[in-house]
């Protein structure tokens, strides 16, 4: 069964080459905010809100690809319902990574109701950004949504 409508880049697919700089950035926040939290230096703190902002704007071209290639899955089958798993499940870590920013934003150390708040809502945001990782997974080797099988080109194309 051959996709339409995906969205390639000189035969590539777009959207699993822009998920990597989120998938990224955000759990390497987090990191961040361990080392802030362990060490007290406002440098893991700016590193931890610098990661953050850069990971959430790189989401953007992902979850626009990713989009994209969703309305190209066929309706109503196995791999139509993993991608709407995989996009709530993402859109829902995303939205955690953007609140625990928004609480942090202007606040150079993190302490009390900002420290908790921030590095939980980044900690779940890593736990949902690795299962919705998990189910954009099965999407490409389980039911092949992305990629090309050899059947799939005319006989001009596989040469």
């Amino acid at each position: 069964m051959k996709q339409r409508g995906r969205l390639r880049f000189f035969g590539h697919p777009v959207h699993p080459v822009v998920t990597h700089f989120p998938m990224a950035l955000l759990p390497v926040s987090l990191l961040g905010d361990l080392l802030g939290v362990w060490t007290d230096a406002s440098f893991w703190w700016s590193f931890s809100f610098y990661n953050l902002a850069i990971g959430l704007v790189m989401s953007i071209p992902a979850l626009i690809t990713g989009m994209i290639d969703f309305l190209a899955i066929p309706q109503e089958g196995t791999a139509d319902r993993v991608a709407m798993r995989h996009m709530t499940v993402i859109i829902t870590a995303i939205t955690m990574f953007m609140g625990s920013f928004f609480i942090r934003f202007g606040v150079e150390i993190l302490s009390g109701w900002r420290l908790i708040s921030s590095v939980s809502l980044s900690l779940l945001g890593l736990i949902f950004l690795l299962i919705g990782g998990w189910f954009g997974g099965q999407l490409v080797y389980r039911h092949a949504i992305g990629s090309e099988s050899i059947f799939d080109k005319s006989e001009s194309e596989k040469f």
